[in-house]
C-alpha cells in the first residue's frame, strides 16, 4: 500500500540526510519472529543496503533480534534480512514507497534542540542545524570561474544569513534561502573565484552567531575564518555530457541481425541446471550496428549498453569473462566495429561496468569451487566458511545473497589490479566514452577513488556515471563519479506527472533541491531517465495515458542534465517490474506509436538546436497548485526558452511573467497535436497562454523562430 502524505514528506527529508560531519545518535532496531531464525541482518540506506554487513544479535534462541547503530538526523529506510534471503519490513515502524515501487520501513532521527519549536525572531538559534563543511563539494566548489558556497540552518529558525569576506576587499553579502526540506533551510551564494577568507553570521532577533572554521561562536570574538584559495575545489566533468541524448539498450532485446549466435531457450544455462526464466530473444551487437541510422534519426548522440561481456544470462550482469564479448551477442571485433561506427557518425558509446560481483564461471570463482581452502583465489571473494558450493544462502558473500553472483573482495589488491586492467584495456581499445557503474554503492569508496584516474588516463573525456538511487553527494566530490542515474529526479516526475500525487510547488521544491544538492558540473551531466531495466516503464507508471507520457518526455528533454531514453520508450513500450520491463523492441509500430516517436524525435531536435535547454540556468516562472500548472525558463548567453505545463484536467489560461525583454513569444512545440501554433505578445511584462488539459509547450522569442523551427 502506498502512503503518500507521510511518505512524500519523509522522502523529501531523505534527500539530504547524512550530511558530512553530522552528529549521530544511537538508534536500536528490534525484530521479533514467530519462529527462530539462524541469522538476521539489518540493511538500509545507512549501510548502502548491504545484506550481510550489519548482523543483528539474539539472546533468546533466535526469536528476538536487536542491533544499535549511530545514525545522523533525518529519515532512514531499512529492512530486515532473515536467514540471508527473506527481506522483511519492520511491523512496528511506518512504511513508505521509496519512489520506485518498493515498500521500506523508515526510522526518524531528530537532531538536538528540535524539541523546541522553531520560530523566526525569538532570538533562539538551534546550533545543531548550522553546518558549512568546506571540504564537502556540496558546500564549496568552483564552476566556470565562480565560487559557490552553501550553508545550512534549521528550517524556519533564523531571520538572516550573511557571508562575511574578511580579506580585501572586505565585504558582507546577504545570502538568500534557496530551498527547504523538512528539517533544514539551505542558503547559497556565488561570487568570482578568488582567494577568500570568510565566515557566516547567523541572525535571529537580537542573537548573532558566527559559523567559523573553529565552530560556532558569538559575533565579536576573535574569529577563525574558513579559507578558499583560487583554483581549489574545481570539479571537472567532460563537457560533452550536458549536450548528450542517451539511449539505453539491452542488446539481447533490441535487434537480431545474426541468428547464428542465438542461444537456445528452455535448456540449462549452467551446471546448477537452472533455466533462463525470461528467455533469450537473439538481439546482438550487429543488430545495433544495423540500426544506427534509426538512432541517428531519433536524435540520439550516445548509446549506453547494458553489459556485453561473457555471461550465461540474458542481462549479463553476472560476468564470467571481462576479456570476451558474450558469444550470444557477437565478438570482440563486433564491439570494436560498433564503437568505430558510432565515432564515425559523431556518436558516443558508454558501457556498463559490473565490478561488484561476477558470475559462477568467472575463472577465479571456478578455481575456488575446485580447490576450496587451497585455491589461490580464495581471497578474491569473501568466504565465511568452507566448503563453498553454489546453493541458496551460500557460505560466501553474493550480490543480495544470490548465489550465482559472488561478490568480489575489493580489499584484495590483486582484485583491484585485475579489474583496473580490464577497464584500461577497453577504454583505450574502444576509445570508450564512458562507464555506467552497476551497484557502486556496494563497492568500497577507495576502489572508485583508484578507478577514476585509471579511466581519466585512458580517456580524459570519458564520463563516469554511477547507479545511485538516492542522494549521491558522497560520490560526487570530484574524486569518484561525474554524475549518476538520476532516480531522484525521476521520482519527482513520477509523483507529479505519472502518479499525480504531488503538487507543482512540491515538484518545484524538489527541482530546487537538486540544484543545491549537487555541484553544477555534476547536475548538468545527470543521466535523466524515466525508464530503465530496473523499474517499470514510464508508460506503465503513467497508467497508459499518453498525455502524461508526453508531459514526462517534455520535462526530460528540458531539464538540467542529459535526457536518457530506454529502448522503445519512444514508441511508448509497456512493461511492469523486472523482467516485464525488458520486452523485445518494437519494430513494427502502429500509428499511435509512430506518432509518439515523431514527437520524441522533434523534442530531440529542439533540445539539440537550443543551447539554453542543454546549458542554461533554471528559473521558476509560475507555480499554481490550485490549477496544477507550472512554468520555468532556461537561459544561456542571452537566449531564453520558456516551458509551460498544465497538469490539470481543465484548460488553463496562464499569466506568465516574461523572463526576457522581448515583445512577443511563439510556440515552438507542444505535447498536444491540436494545440494551434501562435504568437503571444508581452503586455506589462506578462504573456497570456491558454493550455489544454494535461499539456505542455515550449516557447521562444518570436525573433528566434520561423515556421515553428529554430534558426
Amino acid at each position: 500500500m502506498r502512503r503518500f502524505a507521510t511518505g512524500w514528506l519523509i522522502m523529501w527529508t531523505l534527500t539530504l540526510v547524512g550530511y558530512a560531519e553530522e552528529p549521530k545518535y544511537p538508534i536500536t532496531f528490534r525484530l521479533t519472529l514467530d519462529a527462530p531464525a539462524e541469522v538476521v541482518y539489518l540493511a538500509g540506506s545507512f549501510n548502502d543496503w548491504q545484506p550481510r554487513q550489519a548482523r543483528m544479535q539474539s539472546e533468546d534462541g533466535g526469536r528476538t533480534w536487536t542491533l544499535t547503530l549511530k545514525l545522523p538526523p533525518g529519515a532512514h529506510q531499512y529492512k530486515f534480512v532473515v536467514n540471508g534471503t527473506d527481506w522483511r519490513t519492520d511491523p512496528n515502524a511506518p512504511e513508505i514507497d521509496d519512489g520506485n515501487g518498493n515498500l521500506n520501513s523508515v526510522v526518524w532521527v531528530e537532531p538536538d534542540g528540535y524539541n523546541r519549536p522553531a520560530k523566526r525572531g525569538d532570538g533562539e538559534i538551534t546550533r545543531s542545524g548550522l553546518i558549512h563543511n568546506p571540504n564537502d563539494t556540496r558546500d564549496r566548489y568552483v564552476h566556470q570561474n565562480r565560487l559557490f558556497l552553501r550553508v545550512r540552518t534549521r528550517k524556519d529558525d533564523v531571520e538572516a544569513v550573511e557571508l562575511v569576506i574578511t580579506n580585501r576587499p572586505r565585504r558582507t553579502i546577504r545570502m538568500e534561502p534557496f530551498v527547504d526540506d523538512s528539517l533544514y533551510t539551505y542558503y547559497q551564494v556565488s561570487l568570482p573565484d578568488r582567494d577568500a577568507d570568510y565566515y557566516f553570521v547567523i541572525r535571529d532577533g537580537r542573537t548573532r552567531l558566527a559559523l567559523t572554521a573553529s565552530g560556532i561562536q558569538p559575533v565579536g570574538n576573535r574569529l577563525t575564518p574558513f579559507q578558499h584559495r583560487r583554483g581549489e575545489k574545481r570539479f571537472e566533468v567532460p563537457d560533452w555530457v550536458q549536450d548528450a541524448i542517451f539511449y539505453q539498450i539491452m542488446p539481447d532485446r533490441f535487434y537480431n541481425a545474426n541468428p547464428t549466435n542465438d542461444p537456445l531457450n528452455d535448456e540449462p544455462i549452467d551446471f546448477t541446471g537452472r533455466i533462463e526464466g525470461d528467455r533469450f530473444y537473439g538481439g546482438d551487437l550487429q543488430g545495433i550496428i544495423k540500426k544506427l541510422g534509426y538512432l541517428q534519426d531519433l536524435g540520439i548522440t550516445t548509446v549506453y549498453l547494458t553489459p556485453v561481456f561473457a555471461s550465461v544470462t540474458h542481462h549479463n550482469y553476472d560476468t564470467d569473462n571481462y576479456e570476451q564479448v558474450d558469444p550470444q551477442l557477437g565478438t570482440n571485433d563486433d564491439l570494436k566495429e560498433l564503437a568505430r561506427q558510432l565515432h564515425a557518425n559523431q556518436m558516443r558509446l558508454v558501457l556498463d561496468g559490473v565490478f561488484n560481483h561476477v558470475g559462477i564461471y568467472f575463472f577465479a570463482f571456478q578455481d575456488l569451487l575446485k580447490n576450496q581452502e587451497n585455491s589461490r583465489y580464495k581471497d578474491w571473494f569473501i568466504v565465511e566458511r568452507f566448503p563453498v558450493r553454489v546453493e541458496p544462502n551460500p557460505t560466501y558473500w553474493a550480490w543480495w545473497n544470490i548465489p550465482y553472483m559472488p561478490k568480489l573482495n575489493h580489499a584484495n589488491p590483486e582484485v583491484r589490479k585485475y579489474l583496473f586492467g580490464v577497464v584500461e584495456r577497453w577504454t583505450r581499445e574502444l576509445r570508450l566514452d564512458g562507464w555506467r557503474l552497476d551497484v557502486p554503492n556496494e563497492v568500497p569508496d577507495f576502489f572508485w577513488k583508484e578507478f577514476r584516474p585509471v579511466v581519466r588516463r585512458s580517456n580524459p573525456e570519458a564520463v563516469i556515471i554511477g547507479e545511485i538511487w538516492d542522494d549521491a553527494g558522497r560520490w560526487l566530490q570530484g574524486d569518484m563519479f561525474d554524475s549518476v542515474m538520476n532516480y531522484v529526479w525521476r521520482g519527482a516526475v513520477l509523483d507529479w506527472v505519472a502518479h499525480r500525487r504531488s503538487t507543482p510547488s512540491q515538484f518545484d521544491q524538489r527541482m530546487r533541491n537538486l540544484m543545491v544538492r549537487y555541484p553544477l558540473p555534476s547536475l548538468y551531466a545527470m543521466y535523466n531517465m524515466l525508464s530503465s531495466h530496473d523499474v517499470p516503464r514510464f508508460w506503465r507508471e503513467a497508467g497508459g495515458d499518453e498525455r502524461r507520457v508526453r508531459l514526462g518526455y517534455l520535462l526530460m528533454m528540458t531539464a538540467i542534465g542529459a535526457p536518457a531514453l530506454y529502448y522503445g520508450d519512444e514508441y511508448g513500450m509497456d512493461g511492469g517490474g523486472t523482467p516485464d520491463n525488458r520486452r523485445p523492441m518494437i519494430w513494427e509500430p502502429n500509428a499511435q506509436q509512430q506518432a509518439l516517436r515523431n514527437y520524441v524525435r522533434r523534442l530531440s531536435q529542439v533540445r539539440t538546436a537550443l543551447a539554453p535547454l542543454r546549458r542554461g540556468d533554471w528559473r521558476t516562472l509560475l507555480v499554481d497548485d490550485a490549477r496544477n500548472t507550472y512554468g520555468f525558463a532556461r537561459t544561456h548567453e542571452g537566449q531564453t526558452v520558456v516551458v509551460l505545463i498544465n497538469n490539470g484536467e481543465e484548460p488553463a489560461t496562464l499569466e506568465v511573467p516574461s523572463p526576457a525583454k522581448v515583445s512577443e513569444w511563439t510556440l515552438l512545440i507542444s505535447t498536444n497535436d491540436d494545440f494551434v501554433q501562435g504568437n503571444y505578445p508581452v503586455a506589462r511584462g506578462r504573456m497570456t497562454v491558454t493550455l489544454p488539459p494535461l499539456s505542455g509547450a515550449i516557447l521562444v522569442p518570436q525573433s528566434h523562430s520561423t515556421g515553428g523551427k529554430t534558426q
